[in-house]
């Protein structure tokens, strides 16, 4: 599924196109950041009052995989044996 016409897309890589390299980097930097705030976001509306850990675990679920999520809550109740 594509959310822009095959003109509107050529237009847009021709614009990226123009950029140098360094420019297209901090961009790219830009939007993950914006993505991760954005799944933060989502992660802490979902669980609600389970608290920090549960938005966590939501967090990173999301974002990195459920092995992640998984070995960082290992990592994390060690820490706390």
């Amino acid at each position: 599924m594509n959310d822009a016409d095959e003109t509107t897309r050529a237009a847009h890589l021709a614009m990226l196109r123009l950029l140098s390299p360094s420019d297209r980097f901090v961009r790219a930097l830009a939007l993950s950041a914006y993505v991760r705030q954005l799944a933060w976001q989502g992660a802490r509306r979902h669980s609600g009052a389970q608290g920090e850990m549960a938005t966590v675990d939501r967090f990173l679920t999301q974002l990195y995989g459920a092995d992640v999520a998984a070995s960082f809550r290992a990592a994390s109740d060690q820490r706390h044996e």
